[in-house]
């Protein structure tokens, strides 16, 4: 994910712009059998209700012109008896949602309340007297603006504006576009999220006009013409900077990261090689935050002086905000003397990490290494403050280490914990320690100790952990001190000694709410002292639980119904279908 700077007004717009899936509004299912029609739905479904209609057009071997079905008691009925026509072997079904009184898709239907409507469709062929399921996807596409810092506080109202209008939808789901005529959408009330959201047309190359009214000035802008594809929805984080574009502060090379390292791991350097940390952030309203403006591989890059000094070495606690925006590192050399080891060797309680991508980086514990007390991971090695929306993946630890302060509690994100990490996940993640300790030493996908800390909507997936004679979890390997692991999910973990999906060893801590697992022969907590574990939920091999509900939807159930009111403050990722891979993934992987 890339950021692009565009000037706004006379300020600095920063926007990230990435794409997914959208969430899928309904999965119903329509069965066209013989000569008769019936239906069913999914308890998960939630766009249509009782009298819902949807419109029907097919050819081929069953022909519908315009046949409104309506959801009644839990089945489609449709307007007038549908057949079969043995003469052909195939037909091409098409389903649009809502259905309009005059049964037209046209400007006037289209943008009747002002701002184009959302519009469901199915459009695919079947064989001859097949089961039809109609699967909904959005036929447009959607903007989501989310402001940060003062447009947020200061917000009044946006406007985006595209060159050209939806004209009409064919029965068929084709889109005629009126090149000659302009379309302004507008948003004027606050959003306490600061995310707002707009339904825009698919199409291959168009330019949006941004204008933002703000208390005290107004900004505009012109995103780059692009491609907006059906059914995807398209983020851009926007914030305003008083620097010109050409000296955006932030990280953009692996020698200015280790410039960053150096600096916030010391306090006697004031610049390195002639940074300094302005180079890096920017303070705002007493809060300091450092980006990362776009990938960075360390591959042929000398890192003597980040071996030399870096931040995996020292007992400093980094204390400010790092936003990675969405940015990945690949093989960052993370070394494991002297204190916390990772990325970050250790984040302070007002310290947050957030958007923030590690991908195939190692860390190799040498048998005449000093000591990792503090903990070993790979984004982290000790954590007291907030971990946001970050992953690892393909990464490595491994140790041959011979003494117990060798080899401390170790995690894929962080090796121990007291604070919080929420919507990350860990993947692929390999922790092996060759000898035994002589103290046990607990190692976790997520984290080593969970010591009273927050691991929330998260998951661990084929991770392998194995840490001879300790406690070894898919989610952490030790849970004390209350800790909370909730809506959750494990998959495909490869753990051994005293071995849990979620925890190797927990005691006073809580994991009961919505934690889901898959391999029904090791146990949840391979040591399990005063816990409270209820609400955790075995899902099947086509990743559901017993009543065919899927596991995405299930974590998103608990996220709009059961955290609001156990953590009103937290903003937590929405989920969709995971496909054949994984039971589910993030929809963005910056909220």
């Amino acid at each position: 994910m890339k950021y692009d700077f565009i000037a706004i007004g006379l300020s600095i717009l920063t926007l990230q712009s990435c794409t997914d899936n959208l969430i899928l509004h309904t999965d119903h299912e329509a069965i066209i059998i013989g000569n008769a029609c019936r239906g069913t739905s999914t308890e998960s479904s939630s766009a249509f209700t009782f009298g819902s209609q949807v419109l029907l057009n097919a050819s081929g071997c069953l022909q519908a012109n315009n046949i409104i079905l309506t959801y009644t008691d839990g089945q489609w009925e449709a307007e007038k008896t549908l057949n079969w026509n043995g003469n052909e072997d195939s037909t091409q079904i098409t389903v649009l949602h809502p259905v309009y009184p005059n049964l037209a898709y046209t400007k006037e239907d289209l943008y009747r309340n002002g701002t184009l409507e959302d519009v469901l469709y199915v459009r695919k062929k079947y064989p001859a007297e097949s089961p039809i399921n109609l699967n909904f996807k959005h036929l447009f596409s959607r903007l989501s603006l989310r402001l940060n810092g003062e447009l947020q506080d200061k917000f009044q109202r946006i406007e985006i504006t595209y060159p050209f209008v939806v004209s009409k939808i064919d029965p068929i789901a084709n889109i005629t576009f009126d090149s000659q005529t302009p379309h302004t959408d507008f948003i004027a009330q606050t959003s306490p999220s600061g995310n707002y959201s707009f339904i825009i047309p698919p199409t291959e190359n168009m330019s949006i006009s941004i204008k933002i009214q703000a208390a005290d000035k107004t900004y505009t802008t012109q995103l780059e013409p692009r491609i907006f594809a059906s059914n995807k929805e398209y983020t851009y984080n926007i914030k305003v900077s008083e620097k010109p574009a050409e000296k955006i502060p932030g990280i953009t090379t692996a020698e200015e990261w280790i410039a960053f390292s150096k600096l916030i791991n010391s306090n006697t350097p004031t610049s390195y090689k002639g940074k300094t940390l302005e180079n890096f952030g920017e303070t705002i309203n007493g809060v300091t935050t450092y980006y990362l403006l776009n990938d960075i591989d360390f591959t042929g890059v000398d890192c003597t002086d980040l071996e030399q000094i870096g931040q995996t070495r020292t007992d400093y606690y980094f204390s400010d905000t790092f936003d990675g925006q969405g940015h990945t590192l690949y093989h960052i050399p993370i070394l494991t003397e002297y204190g916390g080891s990772g990325v970050f060797g250790a984040i302070s309680k007002t310290g947050i990490v957030r958007n923030l991508y590690v991908e195939s980086s190692n860390i190799s514990i040498a048998s005449n290494s000093g000591s990792g007390s503090q903990g070993i991971g790979i984004l982290a090695g000790r954590n007291r403050g907030k971990i946001q929306n970050c992953s690892v993946k393909d990464c490595k630890i491994t140790s041959e280490a011979t003494k117990s302060n060798q080899f401390a509690p170790t995690g894929g994100i962080a090796g121990a914990s007291t604070g919080e990490i929420t919507n990350c996940y860990s993947e692929n993640i390999s922790i092996q320690c060759s000898n035994k300790p002589i103290n046990a030493n607990p190692a976790g996908g997520i984290v080593g100790s969970n010591e009273g800390g927050m691991i929330i909507n998260c998951y661990s997936t084929n991770n392998t952990i194995k840490n001879k004679e300790s406690y070894n979890g898919g989610i952490c390997g030790k849970a004390s001190g209350t800790a909370h692991i909730d809506n959750c999910y494990v998959y495909n973990i490869d753990v051994i000694a005293t071995k849990g999906l979620l925890a190797g060893w927990a005691e006073n801590s809580h994991f009961s709410h919505n934690c889901y697992y898959s391999i029904s022969n090791i146990p949840l907590i391979g040591k399990n002292t005063a816990n409270q574990l209820s609400g955790n939920i075995l899902y099947t091999s086509s990743f559901e639980d017993s009543n065919g509900t899927p596991v995405y939807q299930l974590l998103n159930q608990w996220i709009d119904h059961t955290a609001p009111t156990l953590y009103p403050e937290m903003t937590f990722t929405q989920w969709k279908d995971g496909g054949a891979k994984y039971p589910a993934t993030y929809v963005t992987e910056i909220p």
